[in-house]
């Protein structure tokens, strides 16, 4: 049986078929992302009224060592490096935020248009992870790899890096308050296990009679404090 073709003219005289248009997208300032540059005149002038002080005290007033003028210098300098990545970090955090849903409203604007805008959570994160970064970069310069200080320095970046996961868990998760109490002991773990100072206190002379001694020993205790 022979398939009949349709005229030329007929099939000229038909509108070609258009693909179905795609829903338009939600517009309005809850969808929009509002990022108000950083004011940079602010910034400038808080740096010079607090780095003045400590500047004339660290460089001019007290003879300190010149490793320890070097070292201020250079985490005054790997400070200024992180401070620029975070300002160029945060805008891409942000959209990135707002694509996974990770957003919310500012309450105390309830009510007002600018009360609607989606702001993102979670960008403590960039600034956590930006400091790790700088914390470590400087231990290459102020550290040797004897250091008595450098296991312990160590075990604090570890607490800290605990404090930004847990910190960003809570963000996702929304723990309950109760749990939050609970926060700052899992991140003290590593640098309570990395002590190896005294752990002897000093009883206060009113409390040392009925106590018996003047100074009391808390061996392994000290790491539940």
């Amino acid at each position: 049986m022979a398939v009949r073709r349709r005229p030329a003219a007929a099939a000229a005289r038909d509108p070609p078929q258009q693909p179905p248009a795609a829903a338009p997208a939600p517009a309005g300032p809850e969808n929009e992302l509002v990022l108000r540059p950083p004011n940079l005149v602010v910034v400038a002038a808080s740096m010079v009224l607090f780095l003045a002080p400590f500047s004339y005290l660290a460089f001019v007033h007290y003879p300190l060592s010149s490793d320890l003028r070097k070292s201020i210098l250079i985490c005054g300098g790997l400070s200024l490096v992180g401070f620029l990545v975070v300002l160029g970090l945060i805008p891409v955090a942000a959209r990135y935020l707002l694509r996974r849903r990770m957003f919310g409203y500012d309450i105390n604007k309830r009510g007002l248009p600018t009360g609607k805008i989606q702001v993102p959570e979670s960008l403590g994160l960039v600034v956590g992870i930006v400091y790790l970064v700088v914390a470590i970069l400087f231990q290459q310069f102020n550290f040797a790899a004897d250091s008595m200080w450098l296991v312990e320095y160590n075990a604090a970046l570890a607490s800290v890096c605990f404090m930004i996961l847990l910190g960003f868990v809570d963000d996702v998760l929304d723990v309950p308050w109760r749990v939050k109490l609970l926060l700052p002991t899992i991140a003290a773990l590593p640098l309570l296990m990395a002590y190896a100072g005294g752990t002897s206190i000093i009883i206060p002379k009113p409390l040392s009679p009925y106590i018996g001694v003047e100074v009391l020993e808390l061996g392994w205790c000290a790491s539940l404090k």
